[in-house]
């Protein structure tokens, strides 16, 4: 004879909340409330309990689909990236992974094929699969394939760019910038060099501005460079071997740098 809780011997099929209701004693009702958290005040911890034994000695899991369907939310959020070539990427997925956990939200990262171009849509219908999109340093506009004009998006390192359903969260950039001048200027610098990033991006554009008018009246050297510690080592030496040579460089990367 089985024991309690457990499902038939002949039983396939994946047990539904209808079996563990059955098992339990109680209503499908109530086995909805306790497993979705919500039976206090309104089920005994005593049923409560039993329901989640019934439930663990079936194994029983809700159908995710049917109840997304009927909720209208998928409890998943897409982080898009430009590339996983650097650390930096890295720490935004933990973190905002981290934060998307600690309010039952699954998030799934993809580091688009295009760079920061237009993004394909990795499930070919996101819409119907997200209930929202987060991007680092991506321009809005290489999103439109995934989140058309419905998806809320939130943008971190970007251009901003209001509008309904969009939210921007950047550095201060300006701000940084001018305390960066300010400090080598007060060392006694007045010649500097800028190893910047030769990457079409909001924020390295934004910082290369904001630096140039930090440093209006000083002499100052723009070299590019692809953000690579090759790329950036081979720049530096050219930079550095020049008349007048800078006596601080500013990287735009810790891998510049």
């Amino acid at each position: 004879m089985p024991a309690p809780g457990s499902p038939p011997p002949d039983s396939a099929s994946r047990p539904t909340s209808r079996d563990v209701a059955r098992a339990a004693g109680v209503s499908q009702a109530a086995v909805s409330l306790v497993l979705s958290g919500k039976w206090r005040g309104r089920v005994g911890a005593a049923t409560a309990e039993r329901v989640r034994e019934v439930a663990d000695g079936l194994g029983y899991r809700p159908n995710l689909a049917a109840r997304n369907l009927r909720l209208g939310r998928t409890r998943t959020a897409l982080l898009v990236v430009p590339a996983l070539t650097s650390e930096f990427f890295a720490g935004v997925y933990t973190g905002a992974a981290r934060v998307a956990a600690a309010h039952g939200t699954g998030l799934v990262l993809y580091p688009s094929p295009e760079g920061i171009g237009p993004a394909r849509d990795p499930f070919g219908s996101a819409r119907a699969a997200l209930d929202g999109v987060l991007a680092s340093s991506m321009a809005a506009e290489a999103l439109a394939a995934i989140r058309g004009d419905t998806l809320p998006l939130v943008m971190l390192d970007a251009r901003p760019r209001p509008g309904a359903r969009t939210a921007t969260v950047n550095l201060a950039l300006a701000d940084g910038m001018r305390k960066l001048a300010a400090h080598l200027r007060a060392l006694g610098h007045r010649r500097f060099a800028h190893l910047a990033a030769d990457v079409d991006s909001w924020t390295f554009t934004s910082r290369a501005a904001a630096l140039g008018e930090a440093l209006a009246g000083t002499s100052l050297t723009t070299v590019r460079a692809p953000l690579s510690i090759a790329g950036a080592r081979e720049a530096a030496l050219r930079l550095l071997d020049t008349p007048g040579r800078p006596t601080a460089v500013v990287c735009d990367d810790d891998l510049m740098a």
